[in-house]
């Protein structure tokens, strides 16, 4: 999933809409469906809500369309264009919702991911273009590693951290390989997507150890990542704490005594 994000971004590669479709074995697009699902394993447990859910299970849409139609181009030549174009605004819009349950579990501020994302919505919808929503989604899955890498920092866990850093280097790695010019050589391939696939499941492994830490310490957020910063109130067994202190009747048991009742004047009745 991420090959087909990252290594185009940039002005060497080709863009999203000028790309030219490389020869494809059938063994080839078979085993692309493997990265597709340790990304989106990896991206559903690293979500610490239903809107994150909802994020990665849109991610996931974005690559298994993006592998359908590949499987579909090299077994039958079958053209579905509209399979290929799926992958980008499903990743972007699934990738957007992701971060925003990330920046809430994290209690980071999500105005700026919202901003961007309504930009890049609006600018494909004016240009009429998927090119927005392709580098939209290229920042997007990049920060989502970040912020995976951070979240497993914070449960402790510097494994996990350091294995999303490994994931997103090795990606990073594909850029040059994409650049080469027998980049569409079938053995090229093949050696682009064993590393890839490799990426992957390092982001899946380093996805189900933070996943592992945040139910074992229990002391992650995730119960507020959708409040969008709601008043946090107190909840039923938080209220006694919030209660008027009572008073012993021994200074001794570690409260003050309360105070002396003043003698009633003559001729007025005691009310208490």
């Amino acid at each position: 999933m991420l090959m087909d994000v990252l290594p185009e971004v940039l002005p060497w590669a080709a863009t999203a809409e000028t790309a030219e479709t490389p020869a494809l074995s059938v063994g080839l697009a078979v085993e692309d469906f493997a990265p597709t699902l340790f990304a989106f394993v990896g991206f559903l447990l690293l979500a610490p809500s239903w809107l994150g859910r909802i994020g990665a299970v849109l991610m996931g849409a974005g690559g298994a369309a993006k592998s359908t139609w590949k499987l579909l181009h090299a077994a039958w030549a079958i053209e579905v264009p509209w399979l290929d174009d799926l992958l980008f605004p499903l990743l972007a819009a699934g990738g957007l919702l992701l971060a925003l349950s990330l920046h809430g579990s994290l209690r980071w501020w999500r105005w700026p991911l919202l901003i961007a994302g309504a930009a890049a919505g609006g600018l494909a919808v004016a240009e009429r273009s998927v090119q927005p929503t392709f580098v939209f989604a290229t920042v997007i899955v990049v920060w989502i590693s970040v912020l995976g890498s951070v979240r497993a920092w914070r449960h402790g866990t510097a494994l996990a951290a350091g294995l999303f850093s490994v994931s997103l280097l090795a990606v990073m790695a594909l850029i040059p390989l994409r650049g080469h010019a027998a980049s569409d050589a079938l053995m090229f391939q093949w050696v682009q997507q064993g590393i890839n696939t490799m990426a992957q499941g390092v982001f899946c492994l380093a996805a189900w150890l933070t996943y592992r830490a945040v139910r074992g310490h229990g002391t992650d957020f995730a119960h507020r990542a959708d409040d969008f910063d709601a008043p946090a109130w107190p909840r039923h067994d938080q209220r006694a704490s919030y209660a008027a202190p009572s008073y012993s009747r021994r200074p001794d048991e570690g409260y003050s005594a309360p105070p002396p009742r003043q003698p009633a004047e003559p001729g007025r009745r005691r009310r208490d």
